[in-house]
């Protein structure tokens, strides 16, 4: 049995945190000044050189490291071809610029990409708010970045926090379970890898990438993270990690199964000593009692994202703290409790060029007051619901064959970076507590057998139909009271019931602490309602845009019940299958990719016309409506708000001609023979597509698209972004006086933040220096007691604070 303490709840705060306070001598709080925190500990200096984690000879160069400020690092972002195209900018534009500044008889340090990220899509750079102010190009510079991270084509992102995704090996087809997800940069690179096969630039992946967080309000700022990417693939949901629920779907064939997940990545909550770089009140704050008061909470995490990984799957495990008790304890106990079905994975060979040290074998536990404990044995008595056996180093006869050195721990001083420990765990077989999940699998795969026999013989089985609840593509899944529809064999789960068989392969059995797990109170969500096939909505869309017979249009959702749809949003099918045969039991905040909205007051073919967002997932399917530019052509649309038709190519002219007013899209595929002549860079050329949304009207046209996309086109043309001209047009009409897109979604050109069927976005920019402009926020605060059904159907009164 594997004792618990009950896990304080997490302190969670409307956006913005209030202020960090400290009590002086007088009584009063008064804001903390970072400045003057001391970084210095002396019981995590004495704890870290007694541990022996740090090499000998190294420690100075390690505890230097540790107060010295981290420097910046960014990740491209994007599909291939788009990420190396803004690689190409910054190395052929704004790289060599810097390389030649000098500020007060010093070289301005250059950027240079972290050795073991691939394709050079990681960068490292260091860059303080004076270089900036002193020099006119390491501005432009840092102003091209801001821009690009708003836009969403860069992610600030620590550079040890890059590695428990590369390492995940993950395909397109693959299932993913990002278990702690917020804010998400993580989860951004989990989607970026299932998209990055370049045969899938005209395909949805067939995989899904399930992003989960247990804080509501740290949910909408994944949200705002990860729709970056535009994924049709990507589901956000809302639960203790610990007791994430098991999902049910009905495969291709109408057989209802339980996912189980491929890949999954467990970065689980920890004491952050790995961040003291970066968060430097945590010199003053950390005690040898945070750890073990959070090993049973990672443990248990862990022990459920194995649960939820399929025999020959792959979990990483990581954390940001260099505490054993955190690391190699949690992966030694949930090794031994799986007896031989999950091993370690040899990673040596894999990241080329990142510097790494082996897992620990042995350790020490210390008490608050500074004391070490050798063994188990030595646990205080008045301690011993604190602290238990878990969290020393297993009986060397059982660590040899745990291959706990197969771990890896980055630390500080060795590339300029924060202390991070990552694992890397393969599923043999089913764990010994699963026989009946194993039974499961075996009936689903029996039963689709059993479905080919009848399709072969042109007969159905209405009982099987019947007894089936959720099979096939009208069912729900579900009885009545919204529980889960139970399989055959399952009810024994329910009861408690142990087969002969199993008796001693029980689950192992987790104290929950006194309170046990806490419903917290959830936003309550809109509904997902998805379009049907033969509703007017999808016949008209269908029809003017030219879309496929086989284009998923069922795939289509809204978030309204209302019949007037406002935003249509596209899930991939599986996204789709999740949230149908899950909506009861699974809080889901947000599933899809943002791709029609509709065109207000508008006498058009079409009421919908495309969003940006999901114009890369819609272009390869339209035929309709569908207009073939140049370079120059991208020029003239984004330089003018309104440009005369006349300013166009012959070619775009005609194509014109045989439209009426309306929405369409602006298609650019790259001709290794075309050139843009520029003023100051000369030639240039573009090597990935570009797909603009549009309107045209009699005698003018217009790229709906926002501030950040023409800022990001005209970079990656080799154009520097007019820093004083507004691209919003002047009113909302084409120079024809044609009245055009009402809805609101001109992408914060006007600085207006009208709330969407579905758009739930809470975040924060990163707060660095070489990211965040002075004073610059972005931070949207939700009412507590309102739904987005309620604001969406028309309670103005709710305030969104911005």
């Amino acid at each position: 049995k594997i004792e618990s303490a009950h896990m304080p709840r997490r302190r969670t705060f409307k956006h913005p945190p209030p202020q960090k306070r400290i009590r002086t001598e007088t009584g009063e709080n008064a804001p903390i000044d970072y400045k003057e925190i001391v970084k210095q500990n002396a019981l995590l200096e004495k704890y870290y050189q007694g541990l022996g984690v740090v090499p000998d000879g190294e420690w100075d160069l390690f505890i230097s490291a540790m107060r010295r400020n981290l420097p910046a690092t960014f990740r491209i972002t994007g599909t291939r071809s788009t990420a190396e195209t803004i690689r190409s900018c910054l190395e052929n534009k704004y790289f060599p610029e810097l390389a030649e500044i000098e500020i007060e008889g010093e070289k301005v340090p250059s950027p240079h990409p972290l050795p073991w990220y691939p394709h050079r899509l990681a960068w490292h750079i260091s860059l303080s708010r004076m270089v900036i102010r002193h020099s006119p190009a390491v501005s432009k510079f840092h102003s091209f970045l801001v821009k690009e991270n708003q836009q969403g084509n860069i992610c600030r992102q620590e550079a040890v926090s890059m590695i428990p995704p590369l390492l995940m090996d993950i395909k397109s087809h693959h299932k993913v379970l990002d278990m702690c997800a917020a804010p998400g940069s993580k989860t951004t690179q989990l989607i970026e890898l299932l998209h990055s096969e370049e045969s899938l630039t005209n395909l949805i992946p067939a995989g899904v990438v399930v992003a989960n967080d247990a804080d509501n309000k740290r949910c909408y700022m994944l949200v705002h993270q990860a729709k970056r990417l535009n994924s049709p693939c990507l589901m956000v949901t809302n639960h203790d990690a610990a007791a994430f629920p098991t999902m049910y779907y009905n495969n291709e064939k109408g057989v209802r199964q339980p996912l189980l997940f491929d890949r999954i990545l467990c970065d689980v909550p920890c004491s952050g000593d790995g961040t003291l770089r970066k968060n430097p009140v945590i010199w003053r704050d950390w005690t040898p009692s945070l750890a073990p008061s959070l090993h049973k909470l990672q443990l248990r995490i862990l022990q459920r994202g194995l649960e939820l990984l399929a025999p020959g799957g792959r979990i990483v495990y990581s954390t940001c703290s260099m505490n054993p008790v955190e690391d190699e304890a949690v992966i030694a106990t949930a090794l031994q409790l799986c007896k031989g079905t999950v091993e370690l994975v040899d990673c040596d060979k894999e990241l080329v060029g990142l510097k790494r040290l082996p897992g620990l074998t042995s350790w020490k536990v210390m008490v608050k007051t500074g004391e070490w404990l050798e063994k188990p044995s030595d646990i205080p008595r008045h301690m011993s619901a604190t602290l238990t056996s878990n969290m020393f180093p297993p009986d060397p006869s059982i660590g040899e064959g745990l291959h706990l050195e197969r771990c890896m721990r980055v630390l500080p001083h060795h590339q300029d970076t924060g202390g991070f420990f990552i694992s890397v765990l393969h599923k043999k077989d089913w764990l010994p507590w699963q026989n009946k999940m194993r039974r499961r699998l075996e009936r689903v795969v029996a039963e689709e057998g059993g479905k080919e026999e009848e399709e072969e013989q042109g007969k159905t089985d209405s009982e099987n139909g019947a007894k089936q609840t959720g099979g096939g593509e009208g069912g729900d899944g579900f009885v009545e009271g919204g529980r889960p529809a139970l399989m055959e064999g399952e009810e024994d789960l329910v009861e408690g019931k142990v087969d002969k068989e199993e008796e001693g392969c029980r689950r192992p059995t987790l104290d929950l602490g006194k309170w046990g797990y806490q419903k917290r109170k959830a936003y309550k969500e809109d509904p997902y309602v998805f379009v049907e096939k033969d509703g007017k909505l999808w016949q008209s869309v269908k029809e003017y845009y030219g879309l496929p017979d086989d284009f998923a249009g069922d795939q289509l959702l809204t978030r309204t019940v209302a019949e007037r749809k406002k935003n249509v949003f596209l899930a991939s099918w599986l996204i789709k299958k999740l949230t149908v045969h899950n909506e009861q039991t699974v809080r889901v905040i947000n599933i899809g990719v943002k791709v029609l909205a509709r065109c207000e007051n508008l006498k058009t073919a079409c009421g919908f016309r495309l969003c940006q967002e999901g114009i890369q997932t819609m272009a390869p399917f339209i035929t309709r409506h569908s207009i073939k530019i140049t370079l120059d052509d991208i020029m003239c649309l984004l330089r003018e708000p309104n440009p005369l038709t006349s300013t166009l190519s012959q070619e775009v002219q005609a194509a014109i001609s045989t439209m009426e007013a309306g929405p369409v899209i602006f298609r650019y595929i790259p001709d290794s023979t075309e050139k843009l002549e520029l003023d100051k860079q000369g030639s240039s050329m573009i090597s990935c597509p570009i797909f603009l949304s549009g309107w045209i009207a009699a005698r003018s046209v217009r790229l709906l698209v926002g501030r950040e996309d023409h800022f990001h086109y005209l970079a990656m043309l080799g154009c520097d972004p007019p820093e004083n001209q507004s691209l919003a047009p002047v009113s909302g009409k084409t120079l024809d006086g044609d009245q055009e897109v009402q809805d609101g979604d001109q992408g914060g050109e006007d600085g207006d933040q009208e709330v969407q069927d579905g758009d739930q976005d809470q975040g924060v920019t990163g707060e660095t220096d070489i990211f965040q402009e002075q004073d610059m926020k972005e931070m949207v605060e939700m009412p507590d007691e309102c739904s987005t059904e309620e604001l969406n159907g028309g309670v103005q009164e709710a305030e969104f604070k911005t």
